[in-house]
C-alpha cells in the first residue's frame, strides 16, 4: 500500500532532493577547494559588474555628468559582464581577455577614488569640514568598491575551469574512491608556489581572506557615510556598520589561522551576506515611499537611497564564504 500513498512518495522526493542538494554542495567545497572554480567566479563578475555600473550610472546622474570621467565605470560595465560571460564557454577568454578588462577595472576604481577625494577638497571648507563634506559630497569609497569587480576578474582569469564530468554518477563514484585513497591520486603541488599557480590549485586562503578584509571596510565606511546622510534615521542603518568589524576582524584572523578560517569566518560572512540582501529590500522600500513610487523610478533611483549600494556587502560576504573553503599556501587544510 505504501506505493500508492503519496505522502511516501513526497517524503521519497523531498529525501531524492535533499541527497542531491548535499552532493552539489559537497562537489562545489571540493571544486572551491581545489581552484576549479572558473565558471562560478566568472559568472559573478559578471554580475558584479552590472550592478556597480547601474549604481555609479545612478549616482552620476546626480552630478548630471558634469566630468567626462564620470563615464568611465558606466562604459567598463558592458564589456566587463561580456568577457565574463564569454568565460563561461571559452577558457581562452577567461585567462587573457577578463583579466586584462578587470586589470582596467581596478586603475578605474583607484582613479575614481581621487577624484571623488579631489571633489571633496573642492568644496567649502573642503578637508577641514571633512565629516559634513565626506557626507554629503561624492561618496569617497564608492570608486573602490568598483576594485572588487577587478579583483574578482583577476582571480577569474587565474583560476581552473570545474570538471562537469564529476556531475555524473561514474564522476561522483570516482571522486569518492579517491577520496577513500583508492583512486589515483594527483601529486599535489609543491607548497612553493608563485601566486598564479597557488591560485589555480586553491591554495590563496590568506590572499582572499585579506580581500574580504578590505572591501569590508571599504563597504563599511561607505555605508557609515551613506547613511549619515540620511542622519541613521532608523536604528536598521546601523546593521552595515556593526556588521564590518566583526567581518574585518574574522577575515583577519583566517588569514593568520586556519582554525578561524573554519569555524568564525563562515558565521561573519553569513551576517554580511544577509545583511545585503537586507539592505537591498530596505533601500527598495525606501524608493518605492518615495513621491511617485515605481512610477517615477528613474528619478528616485537617482535621488534615492542606492539601490544595489548594499549588494556590495553581499559581495564581501561571498568572498569570505570562498575564502573560508580554500587551502592554504603553507599545505595546511
Amino acid at each position: 500500500m505504501a506505493l500508492f500513498d503519496p505522502k511516501a512518495r513526497n517524503h521519497d522526493g523531498a529525501a531524492r532532493l535533499l541527497e542531491e542538494l548535499r552532493d552539489e554542495a559537497e562537489l562545489a567545497r571540493r571544486e572551491i577547494r581545489e581552484g576549479r572554480f572558473q565558471r562560478s567566479m566568472a559568472l559573478v563578475t559578471a554580475f558584479s559588474a552590472a550592478v556597480s555600473g547601474f549604481e555609479a550610472y545612478s549616482q552620476h546622474q546626480r552630478g548630471a555628468f558634469n566630468d567626462r570621467w564620470m563615464w568611465t565605470p558606466v562604459w567598463l560595465a558592458p564589456p566587463t559582464v561580456a568577457a565574463a560571460g564569454a568565460a563561461l564557454k571559452s577558457e581562452r577568454v577567461a585567462q587573457r581577455l577578463l583579466p586584462a578588462i578587470a586589470l582596467v577595472s581596478l586603475a578605474d576604481g583607484v582613479l575614481g577614488f581621487v577624484y571623488h577625494l579631489r571633489g571633496i577638497k573642492r568644496l567649502p571648507g573642503g578637508f577641514r569640514t571633512g565629516q559634513y563634506n565626506i557626507a554629503m559630497g561624492p561618496p569617497v569609497f564608492a570608486p573602490l568598491l568598483l576594485c572588487s569587480v577587478g579583483t574578482m576578474g583577476v582571480f577569474a582569469g587565474l583560476l581552473r575551469r570545474e570538471r562537469p564530468e564529476e556531475r555524473t554518477a561514474i564522476g561522483r563514484a570516482r571522486s569518492a574512491l579517491s577520496g577513500l585513497g583508492l583512486g589515483r591520486h594527483r601529486a599535489e603541488p609543491p607548497v612553493e608556489l608563485p601566486l598564479a599557480r597557488r591560485v589555480a590549485h586553491g591554495r590563496f586562503q590568506q590572499a582572499m581572506a585579506i580581500t574580504a578584509a578590505s572591501f569590508a571596510v571599504i563597504a563599511g565606511g561607505e555605508a557609515y557615510f551613506e547613511h549619515l546622510r540620511g542622519s541613521f534615521n532608523q536604528r536598521v542603518m546601523w546593521t552595515p556598520i556593526l556588521v564590518t568589524p566583526p567581518m574585518a576582524a574574522a577575515a583577519i584572523g583566517a588569514a593568520a589561522s586556519g582554525r578561524v578560517a573554519r569555524h568564525v569566518l563562515p558565521f561573519a560572512s553569513a551576517a554580511a551576506f544577509l545583511d545585503g540582501l537586507l539592505g537591498f529590500a530596505l533601500h527598495l522600500r525606501g524608493i518605492k515611499r518615495m513621491p511617485g513610487h515605481f512610477g517615477n523610478l528613474r528619478f528616485n533611483m537617482t535621488m534615492g537611497p542606492p539601490l544595489f549600494a548594499p549588494l556590495l556587502f553581499t559581495s564581501v560576504g561571498l568572498m569570505g564564504f570562498i575564502a573560508a573553503l580554500l587551502r592554504r599556501r603553507d599545505g595546511g587544510s
